[in-house]
């Protein structure tokens, strides 16, 4: 197969074209170009009314009345519903005095009473990535010169993830500060490193590595661990070691601590309840942006994820062996054994990521992108180069993936890929043949487009309710909010899209950020209530003197990310 014939921008107008999906509006050409051929003004004037008319149109069958798209620097929700504050920056948060990390991205509930089999709403543990930091704010780097030592271990101590113990008081939610279950795992916290990779050449022997960083989004697992995905890391001591990099956080002016590319990238599986903390190699490296865990028709654990880059894949993990669904203990390195895939669109296939049979092909450095594989060690640390070089489909930035509660499709966020003509990013739907998430081949359709025409633009995380709504939350970047083909939708925002019925597909805002934020890791706790958190308010600012954002607290305060819970008549059932 060419390169030409599993092209993804063709792919997606295919699918687009075959479905007649917004009539005159593909994804790949129409959307972008009726943003670059048209005034700005129009654009603004015009978006807005096709946003109130389809949410006038369902007004029914909504719990919540629509919002309009917004500029305002608070959380701007329907009426009826409200939030607070749970946890920012800075915030102390456990016994040893441990400050809750910036950036906050995925959120995951495990109710204080789980391994008796119980499921409180009332008290938990709220586990919380810290995906990176703005140097400005919590090291005071202004951007010039050398980091200091002090402002580079400021800025480990402000990522990772967290595991807070939260207890509803009076209605309202406490941060158990006295807690045993209070932890923080930063860039410099030892974690193991497990699995097939781990003791190999390729990460220097190492079983246990420094730090976890570019923790983005996460998942849970049937087992009740949480999944916290390392995104970005080559910002931090660069891509690999095979090629000489100048990361872009600027660490390296700590030489005496900088540590293995190869010992990032990788899934950390954390129990919140013991601490034990795992990097799970068997599940790739690449930039991870979460885990969806699904159960095959045999029992297998399979685990789908995104390599949230430009031009990347879509993999997916199916487990050796079989969940045991009453023995917690013997699922607690389950994802240390199995065979990693990536999907292959144009024809609907799952590819193994494998040594063994493709020695030819992966043994040439002049088809893996000039690197050097021997083993397939070589290959899980160097996913992306032996994916890509097995043929699968490269896209336009795979993030979020979550499973759908009662079809068991699989949605997925591909946020944008300005390469491909797509600014806006859509959402497909891809299901599994015989509906067995450890089949071997699979379908796939077009869920959600972006763009002025449907009010949203670059989807990234993504959750359903109860009642099996898509709730997705946008990745506008900062550069761009608010600018250009970007205005129509005002702030980073959350929306609710319904998977069936007449409406099936279309967006409904329910939730706008502050400034120059973007809303991350949605977690639902019973019917009532979401947990939601506010990454990087402020991020455009050029000094301290010069903020363009002030949330939480307002007046002259500087910006602060942090999780919220937002409560109301969500119906969530």
């Amino acid at each position: 197969m060419t390169e030409q014939q599993n092209n993804w921008k063709q792919l997606i107008q295919e699918k687009v074209s075959r479905r007649n999906f917004l009539r005159g509006m593909s994804v790949m050409g129409a959307g972008a170009a009726a943003a670059v051929a048209l005034p700005a003004g129009v654009l603004q004037a015009a978006a807005p009314a096709l946003v109130a008319a389809a949410a006038a149109k369902a007004q029914a069958g909504l719990a919540f009345s629509p919002i309009a798209p917004s500029t305002t620097d608070d959380i701007v929700l329907p009426e009826g519903f409200s939030y607070q504050i749970i946890i920012k920056r800075g915030d102390v948060f456990t016994k040893d005095g441990k400050t809750f990390g910036d950036n906050a991205d995925w959120t995951g509930w495990f109710p204080i009473d789980m391994l008796e089999g119980g499921s409180s709403t009332e008290e938990g543990l709220l586990v919380v990535n810290n995906e990176y930091v703005n140097s400005l704010l919590v090291s005071n780097y202004s951007g010039e010169g050398d980091k200091t030592v002090d402002q580079i271990n400021a800025e480990k101590n402000a990522i990772g993830f967290a595991v807070v113990h939260l207890r509803k008081v009076d209605g309202l939610w406490t941060v158990v500060t006295d807690s045993d279950y209070g932890r923080r795992f930063d860039g410099r916290t030892p974690i193991a490193l497990s699995g097939p990779v781990a003791g190999t050449t390729v990460v220097g022997g190492a079983t246990e590595v420094i730090g976890t960083l570019g923790n983005c989004s996460g998942g849970m697992t049937p087992w009740m661990t949480g999944l916290s995905c390392e995104e970005n890391y080559q910002d931090y001591y660069g891509e690999d070691s095979l090629n000489e990099q100048n990361p872009a956080q600027g660490w390296q002016a700590d030489a005496a601590n900088v540590q293995p590319p190869e010992h990032f990238g990788w899934v950390v599986e954390i129990d919140p309840f013991t601490g034990v903390a795992k990097k799970r190699t068997a599940l790739g490296r690449f930039r991870h942006e979460n885990v969806a865990i699904g159960i095959g028709k045999s029992g297998k654990v399979v685990a789908y994820m995104g390599d949230d880059k430009r031009d990347e894949v879509v993999y997916k993990f199916i487990s050796e062996a079989i969940y045991d669904a009453s023995n917690r203990e013997a699922n607690l390195d389950i994802l240390d054994s199995g065979t990693l895939y990536a999907a292959d669109f144009s024809k609907g296939v799952w590819i193994p990521v494998v040594w063994e049979g493709n020695e030819e092909t992966l043994g040439d450095p002049s088809k893996v992108g000039g690197y050097t594989l021997t083993s397939q060690a070589d290959v899980l640390t160097y996913a992306a180069q032996a994916a890509r070089a097995l043929g699968a489909t490269r896209t336009d930035r795979p993030e979020d993936i979550e499973i759908h509660p009662e079809t068991g499709d699989v949605y997925i966020a591909f946020t944008n890929n300005s390469a491909h003509g797509n600014f806006h990013g859509q959402i497909t739907r891809l299901i599994e043949t015989d509906g067995d998430h450890e089949s071997l081949e699979f379908g796939w359709d077009i869920f959600a487009v972006g763009g002025p025409q449907s009010g949203f633009s670059s989807p990234d995380n993504l959750i359903f309710d109860g009642a099996g709504n898509l709730w997705m939350v946008t990745d506008i970047s900062s550069s761009s909010i608010n600018k250009g083909i970007y205005q129509f939708q005002g702030n980073n925002s959350l929306f609710m899209l319904p998977t069936n019925g007449e409406n099936a597909g279309k967006a409904f805002q329910f939730a706008s950020g502050p400034l120059d934020c973007e809303l991350t890791g949605p977690t639902w706790l019973g019917n009532d209530t979401l947990f939601l958190a506010v990454q990087h308010p402020g991020e455009n600012s050029a000094s301290l003197e010069e903020l363009t954002s002030h949330w939480p607290e307002g007046g002259d305060a500087q910006p602060r990310s942090g999780v919220v819970a937002i409560v109301g008549p969500f119906n969530n059932a």
